[in-house]
């Protein structure tokens, strides 16, 4: 018997065959425990889009722009597993937060977000960020931080560069089941994983 995602797949391609439902080059997504996948489709649809357990598009939200509710390439997405989405929106520096039906519930930004590029909730509802910084020649950044659930930072670590424990634009993060962080760079072409103290 095959794995259930093979399975999954062909579905989503068939369902995906013409607009509203065609990605524009996708960047994340998650599952919800009864099966519905969300979809950040972030670099030329600039939503997130959510499709049924056998792969049927049901819906999607967000326009481009700045305004609470729009996005400029939400890059990541995660969920707490009950009723919260995270949208890592990149080009507005931010994270929102959404219910599983697309209403906004929160925005966090400011320097101690700062540019996030991926998220994803721990089982104790923590969410981890990759901050990609802006990328900036004379002034690069990266970091990793981990944020309570009312979006307080609890703690951040790392910086530029290519030596362990520094990234070199991070692109996506996640919490494996014992809490250890895995952190992907693009440009370093490397995974870092990071176990908790």
């Amino acid at each position: 018997m095959r794995p259930r995602f093979f399975l999954f797949l062909p579905a989503l391609v068939v369902a995906c065959g013409s607009p509203p439902d065609e990605f524009g080059k996708p960047t994340d997504v998650f599952l919800t425990p009864n099966g519905e996948l969300y979809v950040s489709d972030g670099y030329e649809n600039t939503r997130v889009a959510r499709f049924d357990a056998r792969g049927m598009f049901l819906d999607a939200w967000g326009d481009p722009g700045s305004e609470p509710g729009h996005f400029d390439i939400p890059h990541g997405i995660a969920s707490d597993g009950k009723d919260r989405v995270y949208v890592a929106d990149r080009g507005n520096a931010r994270l929102q937060i959404f219910d599983l039906e697309g209403t906004l519930v929160d925005v966090w930004s400011g320097p101690e977000i700062g540019r996030p590029w991926g998220v994803e909730v721990a089982p104790n509802g923590h969410v981890f960020v990759i901050d990609g910084g802006d990328q900036l020649e004379d002034a690069p950044s990266g970091r990793a931080l981990e944020l309570d659930r009312d979006g307080k930072v609890i703690t951040s670590w790392g910086s530029f560069g290519r030596e362990e424990g520094q990234f070199d634009t991070g692109h996506d993060i996640t919490v494996g089941p014992d809490g250890s962080v895995y952190v992907v760079e693009q440009v370093g072409r490397r995974v870092q994983k990071f176990r908790p103290k």
